[in-house]
This record gives structure tokens, C-alpha cells and sequence, in this order.
């Protein structure tokens, strides 16, 4: 996500409400280029004074730095272009009024998927709305926009799921052990984390994949698979809900998601009960490895300390050294269990299971072990991996959109129908199957 705050005089509480919006997001850098809206008079709106736009080559913001080699940096322009003619012919009856819209383009280095490496990049049409100044009574331009449309060839996958019983752990209630979860700790952890990460650490949830794309509660499975499987869109309502009984006035703020992939493909597969019991063997002898590590390094801390507190805390490290070897060997013990005894259909189901967060504490953590549920919910994890049949080798086009998403954020309710008429243009007119064909 691309936004830049520049200097307002909107109200201080609605600068807030940007800020809390706006904020983690990648930007653009700022160029002091300006536009004046039609000083043409207006009174109380001027939702109907006539439109501006601008393409890439009159961009708000500096110019677009795209990362790559000559020839990578030549196509990703040529995409990105291809995308802004799009956005254009959608727009060929079309009137713009109420507001500005600018396009501009980034990139952000790569997306890595598993082993493969694509660039990341994108295109954006800001919407900055007009506004009539209540004393001039003419048109003026609102710094800073909500209304958004973007594309983005290769985005960003959020992998990192914590299954239930992996992570930060504590034996009898008193330390917490941090556990990184992709790697053994020491010389070479970070080499491993990145080139041969954990199984563990590469699950994602439909929670994960669904962030910022819907807050359907009621639907979420079927969201889920829309975004996997690049089959319609997905909704998440920003201000209001979908759910609530609304009047034409009332406001709302919706950023729409389509994903746009391969066809046939889903980007994801789900992970079964049984790869997810082998995965967890071999995270058990990182979670072995990374305890030992993290009990010397508190060791160290409290060792040449003769305070009473830190006699105590020693005590404690002593009794957890004892204590672990017997919960780990029982995790084992449980593990191959249901590996070697349960059946073949039982282990061919998808693995669903507690969320990390529900307990800190290794004994009832072992006690969970094994325990899998039929969907996910509030507590549970569905857990998902890349799909490899998905996400073969970019056979030295690191720059071919491999899949793209596309975001339209819209407003609507009393003076934002600049954003409404958009959104509703591009429900009708834009042109999404060329956007697969650049992905097939």
C-alpha cells in the first residue's frame, strides 16, 4: 500500500483517522508538484465540477524508481503502462468529475515464494477529492486521498502461521523461552532461516491470506477461497459494515481485493494432518535446540549474581534443564503414535489447529498435541503452504506478473459520489480478463 501525508487543514481528528489508516504503508517519495482545481463557483459541493486527470508522466510524486536491471526496468514500465491504458479505455464515456485522479508506479524489490523470486510492483490511481472552500465558494483540492485504485503484479504473501505448540514456551510458569520457530539458533541461523527454513514456519492461515481483503465473518471460507482460487472479489468494510442497515447518506469506506492467477491453480494447498505431524518432528529438534540455547544464555545473565532473587531464578533454570528432556521425549512418543496407528483417511485430512496463542505452557501444550479440529474459527488455524505447482521458476523472468492483485478502495454517502461513479464504471467497464492473459 502506497500513501504519502502531506501538510492538511482537514480537522486535527480527521488527520487522526488518516494517520491510524494510513500508517505501515509503503510510500512514495513527495514532489512538490501541484494542480489548482477549475476556479469555477461552487456552493456547499462541487462534486460536479468538472474532473482532472493525470497519467504517469505528470505524477503527484517523484519519479517512479523501478528496481532491476535495465531490460526488467524496461518491462515492468512496459506492464505498468499496459495497466494505466486499461484504467483509461474503462474511462472512455466516462465523465470524471469531483476530484483529481493521478496515477503513479513503484516498485519494492522482490517477492519471494519459497525458492522463487519475482519483482514486485505496481501501479496506483490516487483520487483526491474536491471540495468547495466555504468562503471563496470555489473548488479546492483535498491533500490527501482515500479513493484508490491500484495494481500490483506479484505481491506480497504473508507466511509465518504459528500452529498451536510452536513458538515461545514456558515449563513450570515461571520463564519464558523464546523459540524462534524457522531455524536452530547460532553461527548459521540466519543462512537456514532464509534458504532452508522449518516446514512449520512456512504455514499460512486463511486468517493471514484474508488481512485487509474481508472482515466477512459470515462468509470467510468463501472469501478464503475466492482469493485462492482468483475467483471474484473480497471486501473488507473500513467504516461501516455490510451488515448494518444503511441509509444513502450513511458513509461508508470499503477497499475491494481481486485476485488476479492462474487458472485451474489455487496458490495454496492445505497442509494434512499428516505432513503436519512430520513437520512437527523435525520443529521438536529445533525447539530442543533453541531451549538449550536460550537456557545458557539466561544462565549466563544470573550465574555470577548472589542476590537471592537470582539464586531463585538459577533454582528454576536448574529444574527446567531437568525437566524439558521428559516433555520432549513425549511429544516424540505422541507424534510417531499417531503417525504409525491412526488411519490413512484420518491423516489425509486437512490439519486444523489451535492458534499459538492459546497457551504458554509446554505440559498443556502436550497435553493439545495431536488435537485437530473440522474448520477454522476464532481459536483455529486451517493451515496452507505455497502451492509449488503454482509457484514453478520464473525461467529468468523475474518481472512476468505470476499473479496480481487488484485493490479498488471506494467511498460512498453524502458528497463522495466522485468515488461511487468510479467504482461503478469499473464494475462495468474494466477489462479484467486482459489482466489474465499477463499472468497465463
Amino acid at each position: 500500500m502506497w500513501y504519502k501525508l502531506t501538510n492538511t487543514n482537514m480537522k486535527k481528528k480527521n488527520v487522526c483517522l488518516l494517520v491510524l489508516l494510513l500508517s505501515g504503508t509503503l510510500s512514495y517519495a513527495q514532489s512538490n508538484s501541484t494542480l489548482t482545481a477549475p476556479q469555477v463557483p461552487c456552493n456547499g459541493t462541487a462534486d460536479d465540477v468538472t474532473g482532472i486527470y493525470t497519467d504517469h508522466t505528470k505524477t503527484k510524486y517523484g519519479s517512479a524508481i523501478l528496481k532491476g536491471t535495465a531490460a526488467e526496468k524496461t518491462t515492468m514500465l512496459k506492464n505498468l503502462i499496459a495497466i494505466e491504458k486499461l484504467e483509461e479505455a474503462s474511462r472512455k464515456d466516462f465523465k470524471l468529475t469531483g476530484c483529481v485522479a493521478r496515477v503513479s508506479f513503484a516498485s519494492w524489490g522482490n517477492s519471494e515464494y519459497g525458492k522463487y523470486i519475482y519483482s514486485r510492483y505496481g501501479y496506483q490511481l490516487g483520487v483526491y477529492q474536491y471540495v468547495c472552500h466555504v468562503t471563496e465558494h470555489l473548488p479546492k483540492i483535498v491533500d490527501e486521498y482515500i479513493t484508490v485504485f491500484r495494481v500490483e503484479a506479484n505481491p506480497y504473501i504473508a507466511i509465518g502461521t504459528k500452529a498451536g505448540g510452536t513458538g515461545e514456551f514456558s515449563i513450570n510458569g515461571q520463564i519464558r523461552y523464546e523459540i524462534p520457530v524457522e531455524a536452530k539458533e547460532g553461527a548459521s541461523f540466519e543462512n537456514d532461516k532464509k534458504n532452508k527454513p522449518s516446514n512449520v514456519s512456512q504455514y499460512i492461515s486463511e486468517s493471514d491470506m484474508l488481512a485487509n481483503r474481508s472482515n466477512d465473518y459470515k462468509n470467510k471460507h468463501a472469501d478464503f477461497l475466492k482469493i485462492i482460487n482468483g475467483d471474484g472479489y473480497t471486501e473488507n468494510w473500513m467504516s461501516g459494515s455490510k451488515y448494518d442497515k444503511l441509509s444513502a447518506d450513511s458513509y461508508t469506506r470499503i477497499d475491494r481485493r481481486y485476485l488476479i492467477t492462474k487458472p485451474g491453480v489455487p496458490l495454496l494447498v492445505p497442509v494434512s494432518r499428516k505432513q503436519y505431524l512430520e513437520d512437527m518432528l523435525q520443529y521438536l529438534e529445533i525447539e530442543k535446540a533453541n531451549f538449550l540455547y536460550s537456557h545458557a544464555q539466561m544462565v549466563k545473565s544470573y550465574v555470577n549474581e548472589t542476590a537471592d532473587w537470582a539464586k531463585k531464578k538459577m533454582a528454576l533454570l536448574e529444574q527446567d534443564l531437568m525437566d524439558y528432556p521428559k516433555i520432549y521425549e513425549a511429544k516424540k512418543s505422541k507424534l510417531n503414535d499417531l503417525l504409525a496407528n491412526q488411519k490413512s483417511e484420518w491423516l489425509q485430512k486437512q490439519a486444523v489447529v489451535d492458534n499459538n496463542n492459546r497457551t504458554y505452557d509446554a505440559k498443556k501444550r502436550l497435553e493439545n498435541l495431536g488435537k485437530f479440529y473440522d474448520a477454522e474459527d476464532e481459536y483455529t488455524s486451517a493451515l496452507y503452504v505455497l502451492n509449488s505447482a503454482y509457484f514453478k521458476a520464473s525461467n529468468g523472468q523475474p518481472t512476468k506478473p505470476l499473479f496480481m492483485e487488484v485493490q479498488f478502495r471506494y467511498e460512498s454517502g453524502k458528497g463522495k459520489g466522485f468515488s461511487t461513479r468510479l467504482i461503478r464504471n469499473f464494475e462495468k467497464n474494466f477489462d479484467m480478463n486482459t489482466l489474465k492473459k499477463m499472468v497465463e
